[in-house]
C-alpha cells in the first residue's frame, strides 16, 4: 500500500540583496554601521556587510578591498572614501572593473560631513585633522564605536540630512539607487 505524501508548505525567504561597503577605517565603518541600525527596519530586503580598511591611499584602499572581497557574491558594492586625497583615473576604472561605486564623504571626509549634517561652517582649507578635533568631542564615546553617533546622529537628523555623501550612503543601505 502506498503511502501518501503530506505537502509540505515550503518557506521561501524573500530575495535579499547583498551589498558590500567598505569604509577607510574603524570610524567609517562605526559611522556606516549606526546608520543601518537607525534604518534597519527599512533595509529589510538588504543585507550590508559593512567593513573597513586600514587607511591609506585610495589606491592602496580600493586595491586590497579588491583583493580581499573580489571572490565574494555580493549584488552591490560600494567604497566609501574621503575626499581630501583624489582619485586617480586609474583607480577609479580599477573600482568600476571589480564592481565598486564610489561615495566620496563631502566636505574633505566623514567628520565634515558630519559637521555639515549638524550646521556646522567647514572651511573650504580646513584640515581633516581640525574636523575630527571638532566633532570628537560632541560624540557619545569613541569615534571607532557605532554607540557614540547614537545621541548626536538619531534616525530623525539623519532623515533630514541633505549632505549629498550621507544621503548616498543612506540610499545604499535602504536599497534606493545611490
Amino acid at each position: 500500500m502506498a503511502r501518501k505524501r503530506t505537502q509540505r508548505t515550503q518557506h521561501r525567504q524573500a530575495s535579499r540583496t547583498t551589498l558590500l561597503i567598505v569604509g577607510e577605517g574603524p570610524d567609517d565603518q562605526a559611522f556606516i554601521k549606526h546608520m543601518n541600525q537607525q534604518f534597519r527596519a527599512d533595509n529589510a530586503s538588504v543585507k550590508p556587510t559593512i567593513e573597513k580598511q586600514s587607511g591609506g591611499s585610495p589606491g592602496n584602499i580600493i586595491t586590497n578591498a579588491a583583493r580581499k572581497y573580489g571572490h565574494l557574491p555580493f549584488d552591490q558594492r560600494f567604497f566609501v572614501l574621503d575626499s581630501d586625497i583624489p582619485i586617480s583615473q586609474q583607480d577609479h576604472d580599477k573600482a568600476k572593473k571589480h564592481g565598486y561605486h564610489i561615495i566620496l564623504w563631502s566636505p574633505i571626509c566623514l567628520e565634515g560631513a558630519l559637521l555639515d549634517v549638524l550646521g556646522e561652517k567647514i572651511g573650504s582649507d580646513e584640515p581633516a585633522a581640525s574636523l575630527k578635533k571638532r566633532l570628537h568631542p560632541l560624540l557619545d564615546g569613541h569615534h571607532t564605536d557605532s554607540n557614540a553617533y547614537q545621541s548626536r546622529f538619531p534616525r530623525a537628523v539623519l532623515e533630514k540630512a541633505t549632505n549629498e555623501s550621507v544621503v548616498a550612503v543612506k540610499k545604499a543601505l535602504v536599497k534606493e539607487s545611490a
